[in-house]
């Protein structure tokens, strides 16, 4: 059967924490391919600081040659606030055979019985949750993870020792030209000579 992993969010701008894990967590795994979805508007947030089609091309040359990694404009084709479970459910219509993987950070995993639909997510996906190690966090995911199994849901744990870096650190760093070192090759160049 093949295992397809969702990577989503803002990817504002992708950086080599979001490359690393992903490459991390479908070694683990064992997916067959990992879609790297950029959010055409997330609905937790106000916003983006560049459009969504810069989104894209960034994270294209973000995932550069890596077989494993494919970006996808799924969810920058639809109308509207980016719905986690409505790019679950085009992905179960796409792969109907596959089984399917949504890659998450802890923070969001903490909070998904809040998102829209969540049930609909939990039927169709098996969470593959990031843990950076930390004991407190470690604590409250093995919490919610067995809350979850309890109602016969899936989750997994992928250990996630890559750069901690978050995009709006990234940001920052771009502001004082000093974020080289935590952007994947290529990105750094379009995001000068885009002006972003």
């Amino acid at each position: 059967m093949e295992r397809i992993g969702i990577f989503g969010g803002s990817f504002d701008p992708p950086h080599i924490g979001h490359i690393q894990s992903a490459q991390q967590a479908a070694k683990a795994l064992g997916l067959d391919r990992l879609l790297m979805i950029p959010a055409a508007q997330p609905p937790h947030k106000s916003g983006c600081n560049v459009s969504a089609e810069h989104r894209l091309r960034m994270l294209q040359i973000a995932c550069g040659d890596d077989p494993m990694l494919q970006p996808s404009d799924m969810e920058l084709r639809r109308v509207g606030p980016s719905y986690t479970y409505e790019t679950v459910e085009a992905v179960r219509t796409a792969y109907p055979d596959a089984e399917v993987y949504l890659l998450m950070g802890s923070d969001m995993f903490l909070s998904i019985l809040s998102w829209k639909c969540p049930e609909r997510i939990l039927a169709q996906a098996t969470l593959a949750v990031f843990c950076r190690g930390d004991k407190d966090e470690k604590e409250k995911i093995s919490q919610q993870k067995a809350a979850l199994e309890q109602q016969g849901h899936k989750v997994c744990v992928v250990e996630n020792d890559v750069v901690q870096i978050s995009s709006t650190q990234m940001r920052r760093m771009l502001a004082f030209h000093c974020a080289d070192e935590f952007l994947p090759a290529g990105v750094g160049d379009y995001i000068l000579e885009n002006d972003l």
